[in-house]
This record gives C-alpha cells, sequence and structure tokens, in this order.
C-alpha cells in the first residue's frame, strides 16, 4: 500500500489550460483564448478595437482581477463601462500624462507621468502581485509607438509578455493602426505576440459606400482557430453579428435593378 500511495503522489499532474471564452471570439477560436497569452488588438481608429477589450476585460473580471493601463481614456469613464466590476478593476492612468490626481480616482492604483517604457513596467511589476491580476488591458500603445524608439518599445512588448507568462495572465494590446508607418511599425512586432486580432472595414463594400466592420483571427499560436471573417455592426456598445451574404444579395439585386432602369 505505501509503494502505491508514493506512486500515487508522485503523479504529474495534468495541467489543464485555462482559456477564456467570449462572443464574438467564440465562433472564432472555439476553445477560447488561453491564460499566459499576450494578444494583440490592431485596426483603424473607430473599428471597435476598444469595444472588443471591454468584451475581454469583463470576461476576465467576471472571475478575476484586471489590471486596465490606459492611455486613450479618462479611468472615470472605464470605471463607468466597467461598473459591477469595480471591487476587481485597477487601473493606471496614462491618459492624465503628468498629473498627480489619478490616484484620486477610484480604482487608480498607478499614474504614468511619462513616456518611458521603464516606468510602466515598474508599475506594472509593483502592482500586479498586489491585486493578483490575472489579465492586463494596455489601451493604447500609440503614444508609446508615437514618442519612444521603436527597439525600446519592442523591448517592452518583450517583458509584457515575460510578465504574462510569469503571472499566467491574458494580456491584451491595443494598437491603432492610423498611418501607413505606424502600420509597418505594429507589423514587424507581431511576431513577439501569441495572438493577433484584426478589425476593420470590408473595403469593397466600403468602396460601394457600406461601412461593414469585420473582424478576424489572423494568427493564434498552437491553438486551432478560423482565419474567417466575422462581420458586425455596433449598436449600443454591443458586436451585434451581420449576414454578408444577406448584404451582397441585397446589393446585387439593387445593381440589377438600377441596371434595368439605365437600359430601359
Amino acid at each position: 500500500m505505501f509503494i502505491i500511495n508514493m506512486f500515487i503522489k508522485r503523479r504529474p499532474r495534468v495541467n489543464l489550460m485555462e482559456t477564456l471564452q467570449i462572443d464574438p471570439l467564440n465562433q472564432l477560436i472555439p476553445g477560447g483564448i488561453p491564460f499566459g497569452y499576450l494578444i494583440l488588438v490592431r485596426g483603424d481608429l473607430g473599428m471597435g478595437k476598444t469595444l472588443m477589450v471591454k468584451q475581454i476585460a469583463r470576461g476576465i473580471l467576471s472571475k478575476y482581477p484586471v489590471l486596465y493601463i490606459t492611455f486613450d481614456d479618462d479611468p472615470v469613464s472605464i470605471r463607468s463601462e466597467l461598473s459591477g466590476y469595480e471591487s476587481r478593476l485597477f487601473i493606471i492612468d496614462g491618459f492624465n500624462l503628468g498629473e498627480s490626481t489619478g490616484r484620486l480616482i477610484p480604482n487608480v492604483v498607478g499614474n504614468i507621468t511619462e513616456l518611458d517604457p521603464r516606468q510602466l513596467l515598474n508599475i506594472m511589476q509593483t502592482n500586479l502581485p498586489q491585486v493578483k491580476a490575472r489579465g492586463i488591458v494596455i489601451d493604447s500603445i500609440n503614444d508609446l509607438l508615437t514618442n519612444v524608439d521603436p527597439r525600446s518599445l519592442l523591448l517592452l512588448l518583450k517583458e509584457v509578455k515575460m510578465i504574462t507568462r510569469r503571472y499566467g495572465t491574458l494580456s491584451v494590446v491595443v494598437a491603432h493602426t492610423t498611418t501607413e508607418d505606424i502600420s509597418s511599425i505594429i507589423d514587424n512586432m507581431e511576431y513577439v505576440f501569441d495572438g493577433i486580432i484584426e478589425i476593420e472595414l470590408d473595403p469593397n463594400l466600403a468602396q460601394l459606400g457600406i461601412p461593414v466592420r469585420r473582424l478576424r483571427v489572423k494568427r493564434l499560436k498552437g491553438l486551432p482557430h478560423t482565419i474567417d471573417w466575422f462581420y458586425f455592426t455596433i449598436s449600443r456598445s454591443n458586436m451585434v453579428p451581420v449576414n454578408i451574404d444577406d448584404i451582397k444579395k441585397a446589393l446585387g439585386a439593387a445593381l440589377n435593378i438600377k441596371g434595368g432602369d439605365v437600359q430601359g
């Protein structure tokens, strides 16, 4: 019996990968996004990237604390949009850059006073073990993209990836690819990320004056996923699916009617 007990005690534990499953990503990543992964959400302004990131944040907040590093939005707005999870939400304020008033705002645990990757890393590493966060959001890295040497930014992202692995967090970074120069810099840094989510307007429909957004998982390291586009519109801060085939049929019918009128 002693030998059997020793064998049972020494058996390696099965390490089941914990994942986050949320809509609409469930349709593209059936198994969910694993904790311990660093994800990039990229696209032009107004495409719904921050909305997607807040969906991810809510999914994590339903079980675990989140460290939300904001450069693009007021901490008060973030707290309001993620209401109901205040006890697990911890904000690092980079929006009020250089000001010390952020700590007076509820949920703010740190302030970024200069665009220095070292300062950001120090604040992250100080707060992560204290708040026991399992989620990290950086929205967005554009202030750093335009003010920090690309090599320093690359090292920052690699450090964030190491922190992600060490603490088993699900970390999400937002990048607004508003210009070709910024898009090119991000292209060269994509290899650092475990997964990449792209959001854009359908270019063909946009040329016809029909602004339909679409989302895809460009890459997800080592996990099954579809690279098909998910088409959606935004209604009341929700990502509502759009049937692209119905739009194409309606458009085709309208063009046929118009062509018939011209011929007649």
